[in-house]
């Protein structure tokens, strides 16, 4: 067993880091007893079932002591370690903050902020998780507004086919490495 065990948080939403992946959802006592069992490096559940384990979590300031004890006749064994909760950003959450952003709608010609209201209530209320604005500017002859996502810009240009005059470019802005595809940025034009 470990004398320290790291986990991790994200500090703006809340998500644990658990086996490489973010979890949303779990309390914290969910949370340090995955990692306690991740740490023991023995198989817990047949030790649990024997009836010979027995582990306790107990806070203390900034941190939690890990506690297992192994009972086997007459002789107990008793390891310690230290949890930790490291706070970080998720790569979301980085991203949110950081002025990420897939998509602009430039809002041309009579658009007005109540357009501007409006869409920002429609990209808020998609599922998606970077259906958020990062940025609106008023610009010559209208608005830009900075969309996380481009699924979502595309379902509001959608929505406008028909009743405006609607265009779309992109904008090659790199490689995404992990992935071995070209990024690109996307402008949809909502003329009015």
């Amino acid at each position: 067993m470990p004398s320290v065990i790291g986990i991790t948080q994200c500090s703006k939403c809340g998500d644990y880091l658990l086996g490489g992946r973010w979890v949303k959802g779990l309390t914290e006592e969910d949370v340090l007893a995955r990692a306690a069992e991740g740490a023991i490096k023995t198989n817990m559940k047949k030790l649990d079932k024997a009836g010979i384990l027995k582990f306790d979590i107990v806070p203390r300031q900034s941190e939690f002591d890990l506690i297992v004890t192994i009972t086997l006749g007459d002789s107990e064994v008793k390891k310690r370690s230290i949890m930790r909760i490291k706070k970080v950003a998720c790569p979301d959450c980085s991203r949110i903050a950081g002025g990420y952003y897939e998509a602009v709608l430039q809002l041309r010609g009579n658009a007005s902020q109540k357009d501007v209201d409006d869409i920002i209530k429609k990209v808020e209320s998609h599922r998606d998780k970077f259906a958020f604005i990062s940025k609106v500017a008023k610009m010559h002859g209208g608005f830009d507004i900075y969309v996380g996502s481009k699924k979502s810009a595309e379902k509001i240009v959608k929505e406008y086919r028909g009743k405006a005059e609607t265009d779309k470019s992109s904008k090659l802005v790199g490689m995404d490495f992990h992935k071995g595809k070209q990024k690109f940025r996307f402008n949809y034009l909502i003329r009015f």
